[in-house]
């Protein structure tokens, strides 16, 4: 029997959709356009739409959130009733590598986040060189690779783009670190494909997430924070970017040659930073389901601010790192749990908010017997206020327009499954990124002026997007019903690998039969 052809896996971590789509076909992406027509597209169902900070560990366990530890890096803890810190260690799941190599696949993995580093035999990996948002140090299979690459390549340019001031010098430097990323990533990825043995490779580029956060508004000319003058040559930043990549893949996928399947994928994207999250828990108390009687408002009101954020937001951020790295990990999380919950109490509220990646507010309902200080009873009662909930925040619109602000409330529980679905939010709010707006109306308490509280100009969609090319994979097609839980089964099902039973994903359709090509 024939083995099977070699997979080529390219992750573009927050590469939106929407701009891949446009440029290509303006031919600014070449490789991106050929690609579309050469192979394969998908447009896939992810949990960016609920639960962004998930859309990796859910990719590379195949699990749906329900079957996974941690679902955000700050969490609510409904036995204390408190906020906690939750770590990547806390992830217990099988990634789906390593079902490869246990079948005898030579694998490769560099650069894929949020996931804990593991040990792996019949293969190499490279965790945290130039992943986004690096928590942790390098680490690397075999353990003598990690000298070798910083013997060849240093240290990658951008470590983390949250330690860059706001001013335009300092956001210039970042650009100019983001392109030189992408070229180093380019280059690692290349002496890899060339100097490793491998029957799958999966890398993953993480330049489109750092700057769609950061440059998204120097880009959009109707973002509210959209520069006049200073920082215009900023502007092509993103543009830059995604076509920085483009030629990276471009030159991998020469070299690896026509008898290599290549699949890039995004399982979540992009787009300007509309939202409510910071003043959801006071939405939930003008709705009356805190701790207090609904109130109708006369005329507008200004929503609250949290100081905390507000002394992050103006506090140079190099400085910001600087006190960080002396102050004990304990008073690190108090800091970091007071940016998110402003000091607020949880018991004896019958819904409050709970952090999650900003572009999707989370409401907790307080379950007796469930949360400490629950007083919603389980069974009919929250079932009833689930529903309320859901239907007063999707009434939520913007008073200058009268367009909704809500894009879609998930009722997590009902669409998750497993042994950790009591630890996620029983609602997720998608907030609408499609306009910008800065105020909400209820016709139950009238307007609420929402406070501008990060720094960041953009944030995530659920935009997730497939590409396919090579032997066996038909061009000019587009699959529809596909999730990026679908992704592991389908790597597993291309090497000749059955997908475990309990993986929630099923093997995409990529390929045609030889007899019907």
């Amino acid at each position: 029997m024939e083995p099977a052809p070699r997979q080529l896996l390219i992750g573009l971590d927050a590469m939106e959709w929407t701009l891949v789509e446009k440029w290509a076909a303006a031919g600014v992406l070449p490789t991106f356009r050929r690609l579309m027509a050469e192979g394969l597209r998908a447009r896939l169902v992810t949990p960016a739409d609920s639960l962004p900070d998930t859309v990796w560990t859910t990719f590379a366990f195949g699990l749906n959130p329900g079957k996974i530890e941690k679902y955000f890096y700050v969490q609510y803890d409904p036995v204390r009733a408190r906020l906690r810190y939750a770590a990547d260690d806390e992830l217990q799941g099988t990634p789906f590598w390593e079902y490869l190599s246990r079948a005898g696949c030579r694998i490769g993995v560099v650069d894929v986040p949020h996931v804990r580093f593991r040990e792996v035999e019949g293969g190499f990996l490279i965790m945290n060189w130039g992943a986004h948002e690096q928590k942790i140090g390098l680490n690397t299979v075999p353990r003598s690779m990690a000298a070798e690459l910083r013997g060849r390549f240093g240290f990658h340019p951008v470590e983390d783009c949250e330690k860059y001031n706001q001013g335009v010098r300092s956001r210039a430097r970042l650009r100019r670190d983001i392109l030189r990323g992408i070229r180093a990533h380019g280059e690692l990825f290349r002496w890899l494909i060339v100097s490793q043995s491998w029957d799958v490779l999966l890398c993953a580029f993480g330049a489109a997430h750092c700057a769609g956060h950061h440059f998204w508004a120097d880009m959009d000319e109707r973002h509210p924070h959209h520069p006049s003058t200073a920082s215009r040559g900023l502007a092509d930043t993103i543009e830059q970017t995604y076509r920085a990549i483009d030629h990276e893949i471009g030159e991998m996928i020469r070299l690896v040659g026509d008898r290599t399947r290549v699949v890039m994928f995004a399982l979540h994207g992009m787009a300007a930073l509309s939202h409510a999250s910071w003043n959801l828990d006071e939405i939930l108390d003008l709705l009356g389901y805190g701790g207090r009687a609904a109130n109708r408002m006369a005329g507008s009101q200004a929503g609250r601010v949290n100081p905390w954020r507000l002394l992050k937001m103006t506090t140079p951020a190099g400085l910001q790192y600087a006190i960080k790295g002396r102050l004990p990990t304990s008073l690190q999380d108090y800091l970091l749990f007071r940016w998110y919950g402003g000091g607020r109490t949880f018991e004896g509220r019958r819904a409050f908010a709970v952090p999650n990646n900003e572009s999707c507010g989370a409401v907790r309902i307080g379950v007796r017997g469930r949360d400490r200080g629950g007083v919603v009873e389980p069974g009919p009662e929250y079932e009833r206020l689930c529903d309320d909930i859901a239907e007063a925040l999707g009434e939520l619109t913007d008073p200058a327009t009268g367009r909704l602000v809500v894009r879609k409330v998930t009722r997590l529980h009902q669409v998750c499954r497993g042994p950790f679905v009591e630890r996620l939010p029983d609602l997720a709010v998608l907030w609408e990124s499609g306009f910008p707006w800065n105020a909400v109306y209820s016709p139950r308490f009238g307007v609420l002026q929402i406070p501008v509280q990060d720094r960041r100009t953009a944030s995530h969609t659920p935009n997730s997007f497939l590409l396919a090319a090579g032997p066996g994979i038909p061009a000019g097609v587009e699959l529809t019903g596909g999730s990026t839980l679908d992704i592991a089964p389908t790597v597993l099902a291309l090497a000749g690998v059955p997908p475990p039973a309990h993986l929630d994903g099923k093997p995409l359709r990529l390929t045609v039969p030889a007899a019907r090509r």
